[in-house]
């Protein structure tokens, strides 16, 4: 029973500490591939008398846990951002579709995961490559690719002033 909770007061630090620990993670330069909790990690293992691989399993599911919780909360934000422009009259129902797929489509071609072991002309070079796709998809539908930003996946390469040319779409 004591392990139990002590698995959930782990899990729940875990948590609260990837909040603050992500944005230094996914800042770090692409040459460390560490991970940030593995002193947490093999401390805990050490001060509880635990199996550090038991341990290393629930720091994973308490990081692939909040991990769909931000995609998801992602995935929210983008849904509402496209009612609102159906609502205003600006984009079709139709067309929020064809957005809502062509995001799948570059999420999935393109997950963030990879642009961290890029180096950063690698990654200059694919978020050209995307930007080309990008414009080429709303040529193709006549959407224009304002609608199709802010990607809440890509919304870091646009403060970044990867996607420079294109205005993101204004709240409403």
């Amino acid at each position: 029973m004591n392990k139990k909770i002590l698995f959930s007061f782990i899990a729940t630090v875990i948590a609260v500490g990837g909040l603050f620990l992500a944005p230094v993670a996914e800042a770090a330069p692409a040459t460390t591939h560490s991970n940030p909790f593995s002193n947490l990690v093999q401390m805990i293992a050490q001060k509880f008398g635990l199996d550090q691989n038991s341990v290393q399993d629930v720091v994973n599911q308490a990081k692939a846990q909040n991990q769909a919780k931000r995609q998801q909360n992602m995935q929210n934000r983008e849904n509402t951002r496209l009612d609102k422009l159906v609502s205003a009259g600006k984009i079709t129902a139709a067309q929020k579709q064809s957005i809502l797929d062509e995001i799948a489509k570059l999420q999935s071609e393109y997950p963030m995961s990879s642009f961290k072991t890029m180096t950063a002309d690698q990654r200059k070079q694919t978020i050209q490559k995307m930007q080309a796709e990008i414009s080429s998809w709303s040529s193709s539908t006549g959407i224009d690719k304002k609608y199709l930003l802010p990607l809440g996946a890509f919304g870091m390469g646009m403060r970044r002033g990867w996607f420079k040319n294109v205005t993101p779409t204004p709240t409403i």
